[in-house]
Formats: structure tokens, sequence, C-alpha cells
């Protein structure tokens, strides 16, 4: 019985981890988060006035003023949906390739497993 509890606690831990959509609903301690389209357009979001796609593979996010990225920030871009073939995604705060203001601006770049840049989907999540 004992087995059986653990298992079903883990499902659920697993189920709501996995959840995209309750982490973006429900994101009471990240200072932003966001889903970003392959095309650069913004789904759900919390604290970003803008998504935009600038080429291929390469996104920018706008964060409100709000948002602080001074000192020990935690930024994390995940896959959204499923991809046939591996993908990499990076991220760099305080570029020049986004035209606003780069101190609240972060930029995010897709490539596949051989350095081609790729258009996808992503959760940006900051902490």
């Amino acid at each position: 019985m004992k087995t059986m509890m653990r298992i079903a606690a883990g499902a659920l831990a697993a189920a709501t981890v996995m959840s995209p959509a309750v982490a973006l609903a429900d994101a009471p301690y990240a200072q932003a988060a966001a889903l970003v389209r392959p095309d650069g357009s913004r789904g759900p979001s919390k604290n970003v006035l803008r998504t935009f796609r600038t080429s291929t593979g390469n996104y920018c996010v706008v964060l409100s003023d709000g948002v602080n990225l001074d000192g020990p920030v935690a930024i994390q871009a995940t896959l959204a949906g499923h991809y046939p073939f591996p993908r990499t995604l990076s991220v760099e705060v305080g570029t020049q390739q986004c035209e606003h203001d780069h101190f609240q601006t972060i930029a995010v770049h897709s490539q596949n497993a051989v350095g081609e840049p790729r258009d996808v989907a992503f959760y940006l999540t900051v902490s």
C-alpha cells in the first residue's frame, strides 16, 4: 500500500512540474514568465511587455521596469512542445540585438544539434 501511495504522489508531483500552463498561471516567486511562440508572439505572461522574433531562432523578450536583473538572477528558457530533433536554447541579458532598452531585454537563441538557428516555442522564467 505504501508503494502505491508513493507512486501516486510521484505521479502527481511530476504532473505538477511538467504542466507549463500551471507554472505560468501561478508563478508567485518568479519576477517574470512568458510563453513565446515560434513566430515570436507572446502567450500567457507575467511582467513581460513584449516578445518578438528578430530572425530565425532569435527572439527578444522585453521585461517590465519592475523586474530586477541586477545581481544574482536565475533565467531559464525551456522548450515548449515536442521537436523531432534536439534543440539548444541559450539566453543573453543586456544585448544590443534588441532595439529596446537592452538593460530590460533578454535575447533567447535556439539552435538545432548542428548549430543552425531554428524557430521554437519556449517558456522563459526570470526568478
